[in-house]
């Protein structure tokens, strides 16, 4: 029996342009597009030269959704799901263009924080790339504000970075001085090096494959490879060879915009970003040993058309990413000193009260792993100082690179951290800066990190096993151990007040001596 086709459709409010996809299931798993549509609108221009975006661009891309919609709705499409990066995102009037789009076009726009963005193309990166690709690899997203590059070692990826320069910012700081600069391809190599040093050195030796995706890096493949077969029957991954872009590197690099915009017949907006993101990925490809480019058109909506039309296997490249998400925080706990084994045991027992009180916290399988990632993370302060290192631990999360996270979700698990210790309070300054719901999120992993963390006070992982209950009005916590335990039953007497504080009940500890279960 075949299966019924579903069909769903992405707005995208790039920097660049305006776009719509179509796309419909298959019996063989793949997307079909039905409709590519583009209308060019440089919303980002605005944002990085007026740090605003103007109201008369706001009304035309008003228009041009209304269009988008018509379309829509010849389709019998009910839901549509808009979203938007780095223009609106970076844009000081921000909630004012979100509220008009809203009013006139009477649609919700979903604004990707940074992380967020990179994430869904690379978990579609993912799913596309064959073993040999996972083996070794630097993966790269060259967007119009920034740059992710994901390291991915034996089908798992431990390390990620995130650089805030992208092809428009680069465009938009140093354009003006193309006219006036000899080489100045080389302004751009030298201000990129400032940033990639520091990845050049972290990177393993010997990567062999490197895969380029994002706005453009897809038209650096445009140009480079218009006549290559797999590009023009719309891959989803295709080979550019190392020599074929160097070539192209060298032409483009002498090259003024106006006379890209002649020998490639484009407008003159795409011709501005030729040169930065070319420049990026010349610089990234040099720190691999790679032969070839793999790139790639895709790009978030393209994620999020595949999740809407296929949830349960986006469900499975999900699993993988939170797991390669754990191993990131892991790795990243290793290069600062922390203890793994006390990080991996309160890793557990959190995730035991997560499970066994299920029905009072209501929280879902997002927020364990953002509380296991914690488990990891929450002494990573200690390699600054050990005095106060909940809240060096809470800077230094914040601050770093994890794989799988977007933005925000990195800000909670900052905040579990940072409340794993000391006495936390809902008026605190910490607390001030993210909404209710939150706050309440956090308070609530918080409070089971606390308790887990106390369960191995000593950090030397005592011989002990643990049985968890809930009861009407208690959590029973009792520890089957014939080692010397005082230590950790007064802190788990100081930390389990705030556990009673979030629950509304008292969790308890219960000392059974004999050290087995009874």
């Amino acid at each position: 029996m075949t299966k019924k086709l579903q069909t769903a459709a992405v707005i995208d409010i790039g920097s660049n342009e305006l776009r719509l996809h179509i796309a419909q299931s298959t019996d063989a798993d793949t997307i079909h597009y039905l409709e590519n549509l583009n209308y060019p609108l440089s919303l980002g221009r605005d944002t990085f030269h007026m740090g605003k975006i103007s109201f008369e661009k706001v009304d035309k891309a008003c228009e041009v959704i209304k269009g988008f919609l018509n379309v829509i709705k010849g389709y019998g499409i009910r839901h549509v799901y808009t979203i938007a990066c780095t223009a609106i995102r970076e844009a000081a009037n921000r909630d004012y263009v979100l509220d008009q789009i809203k009013i006139k076009t009477g649609i919700d726009v979903h604004v990707m924080d940074d992380l967020e963005e990179k994430r869904h193309i690379y978990k579609l990166l993912t799913y596309y790339a064959d073993d040999y690709l996972k083996k070794s690899a630097v993966m790269v997203y060259i967007g119009t504000g920034s740059i992710g590059v994901n390291l991915y070692i034996d089908g798992k990826m431990p390390r990620t970075w995130n650089i805030r320069v992208g092809s428009l910012r680069m465009s938009e700081m140093f354009g003006n001085l193309q006219d006036v600069t000899r080489d100045f391809y080389r302004l751009m190599e030298e201000y990129l090096a400032g940033y990639i040093y520091k990845l050049e050195a972290e990177l393993p030796a010997g990567i062999r494959n490197f895969i380029v995706s994002g706005q453009e890096g897809g038209l650096i493949s445009e140009l480079v490879m218009h006549e290559n077969e797999d590009f023009l029957h719309g891959k989803p991954l295709y080979g550019i060879e190392r020599g074929v872009f160097d070539s192209f590197y060298e032409k483009i690099k002498h090259q003024t915009v106006d006379r890209i915009v002649n020998d490639y017949d484009i407008a003159v907006d795409k011709a501005e970003m030729v040169l930065p993101a070319a420049c990026i990925c010349q610089k990234l490809l040099g720190c691999t040993d790679a032969k070839t480019i793999i790139a790639s058109r895709l790009l978030p909506c393209d994620s999020i058309l595949f999740e809407m039309l296929y949830p349960k296997k986006f469900a499975d490249v999900d699993k993988r990413f939170e797991n390669d998400t754990i191993l990131s925080a892991k790795e990243l706990a290793q290069r600062y000193g922390a203890n793994i084994a006390h990080g991996k045991i309160v890793c557990d027992y959190a995730d035991t009260i997560f499970s066994k009180i299920k029905k009072l916290h209501g929280l879902g399988v997002r927020d364990r792993v953002l509380l296991e990632t914690a488990a990891y993370l929450h002494d990573i302060g200690e390699y600054i100082n050990s005095l106060d290192h909940h809240l060096i631990s809470y800077e230094m999360v914040k601050r770093s690179d994890i794989v799988g996270l977007t933005q925000a979700e990195q800000e909670i698990v900052a905040l579990i951290c940072r409340f794993h210790s000391g006495t936390p309070d809902l008026k605190s300054f910490y607390y001030n800066v993210i909404p209710t719901e939150t706050k309440v999120r956090v308070s609530k992993l918080a409070a089971m990190l606390r308790l887990a963390d106390s369960i191995d006070r000593s950090h030397t992982q005592k011989k002990i096993e643990i049985d968890v209950k809930l009861l009407d009005d208690a959590l029973l916590i009792t520890v089957h151990t014939g080692e010397n335990y005082t230590l950790e039953k007064w802190a788990f007497a100081e930390k389990s007040r705030f556990f009673e504080d979030v629950f509304g009940i008292k969790a308890e500890l219960y000392l059974n001596k004999t050290g087995c279960r009874t």
